[in-house]
């Protein structure tokens, strides 16, 4: 596998330093049977992770998945103190003048989508501080994305003055899932209830005409891998390549 993972790339790719920026890298999976469909471009899933940085983990979370619909899967790491000593928080862009954490994010997918034939656009899927980063990222890039998947975000930027009206049409247009636990209920950094706030980020969304996939995940709190089947049901339904994934659920 070591062999064929050096000479054609495929399966686990370690980090690999961002071109655009070396202080930001990336890691990747890429489906085993991409070798024998190496002249088709493969759908991406971009996941981001949280404040904890789990980031292989995030990664490794979503192989079965890749495997069954064929799809690469892109996981950035935004480390702490990339920017500036001690700041950690910066990559979920509550404040995206201050550096552009969302060019580094696409500069890293395009340079993907040169080295290993995958395609530009993408399914974004975050989880806390990642989900902070993911809807924020759509507020300003929504015409990159096929799907968006936000879980259990501890923080919430307004739709309203936010997001251009272009934006907003190409935002009208992709499929949007939000998903929180149902015990999910404090966010430490807000001191309020995230499933009350995601539940108001959905309703500012529906009122502009976006059409949201809501779920509230019974027994569930603030734990990211317990929430991700819902992730891949929702994602399995926008990716081109997701038949075998679904004929794979039919039959379980």
């Amino acid at each position: 596998m070591r062999a064929l993972q050096k000479r054609y790339h495929l399966g686990r790719i370690p980090f690999t330093a961002c071109k655009a920026d070396p202080r930001f890298s990336y890691c990747l999976y890429l489906p085993e049977r991409h070798l024998k469909q190496s002249d088709k471009k493969l759908p991406l899933v971009v996941v981001v992770h949280g404040s904890a940085r789990t980031v292989e983990s995030l990664r490794d979370g979503f192989i079965e998945f890749a495997e069954k619909v064929h799809c690469a899967v892109l996981a950035p790491l935004f480390p702490k103190g990339a920017v500036a000593q001690d700041e950690g928080d910066g990559y979920k862009l509550s404040s995206p003048a201050s550096f552009p954490y969302d060019q580094i994010l696409l500069s890293m997918v395009d340079e993907v989508s040169t080295t290993y034939m995958a395609q530009n656009t993408f399914c974004l899927y975050g989880f806390s501080g990642g989900a902070q980063f993911a809807h924020r990222f759509a507020y300003l890039h929504s015409e990159r994305l096929e799907a968006l998947s936000i879980h259990a975000p501890g923080g919430c930027s307004s739709i309203h003055h936010n997001i251009t009206e272009e934006k907003l049409s190409a935002l009208r247009a992709t499929p949007v899932q939000m998903v929180v636990g149902e015990r999910d209920t404090l966010s430490h950094t807000l001191k309020i209830c995230r499933k009350s706030m995601l539940e108001s980020l959905c309703e500012q969304w529906r009122s502009k005409g976006i059409s949201v996939d809501f779920k509230i995940a019974a027994h569930i709190d603030h734990d990211g891998f317990a929430l991700l089947s819902h992730c891949f049901d929702f994602f399995s339904e926008h990716i081109s390549s997701a038949d075998a994934y679904v004929e794979h659920v039919r039959m379980a």
